[in-house]
């Protein structure tokens, strides 16, 4: 394991695409990192982007989808 601002690291073999490649060597110099550190920060966003989801979809049965209360109530009820 490796240490990098403090904090442990794993490492792990990513087999890419050679276009994935190709973009990720282009904002690499865009940007001027590392391929590294750029895959670094993707996966984090990954997670947190999952986590926040994952947070969203806990909140309701429909989410953000979620009828008028008053208005699906009285639709059960025409069915009586």
């Amino acid at each position: 394991m490796a240490t990098m601002f403090g904090e442990m690291m794993g490492r792990i073999l990513l087999d890419l695409s050679d276009e994935a490649i190709s973009r990720l060597d282009s904002l690499k110099q865009k940007r001027n990192l590392p391929r590294a550190e750029l895959l670094r920060e993707a996966v984090e966003e990954y997670l947190e982007r999952q986590a926040q989801t994952s947070i969203k979809e806990a909140f309701g049965l429909w989410g953000e989808d979620a009828p008028d209360g008053l208005e699906y109530e009285r639709k059960l009820r025409e069915e009586w």
